[in-house]
């Protein structure tokens, strides 16, 4: 596959995007990730050992961009204990980590 077809489609004013629909999505999570230049999105659970890296590029194409932020949560940790129980004081942690430092 060449380079290019692994390139992360650029949203004009994702910060926008958000604020109007008030659901953070995977499209305006790429978009954030695109002008930092990451290609990858760090996945991580703060109440397992759980860790990974996924592609924002597969992620997209996969999903489409207008997939909400909890369901990708979800679709992530779908084979979880924690996350099948759904009990919510031992509810499952799944988290993007770089999102803290990339919010506008």
């Amino acid at each position: 596959m060449s380079p290019a077809s692994h390139s992360i489609p650029r949203m004009k004013h994702p910060t926008h995007a958000a604020a109007v629909s008030g659901v953070v999505t995977l499209g305006w999570m790429a978009a954030l990730f695109a002008d930092a230049n990451l290609t990858m999105l760090e996945v991580s659970c703060n109440r397992c050992p759980r860790r990974g890296r996924l592609s924002i590029a597969r992620l997209l194409a996969e999903h489409g961009h207008a997939l909400p932020g909890p369901e990708l949560r979800r679709i992530i940790a779908h084979d979880c204990p924690r996350m099948i129980a759904g009990k919510i004081p031992d509810v499952c942690g799944v988290h993007f980590p770089q999102m803290v430092a990339l919010r506008p």
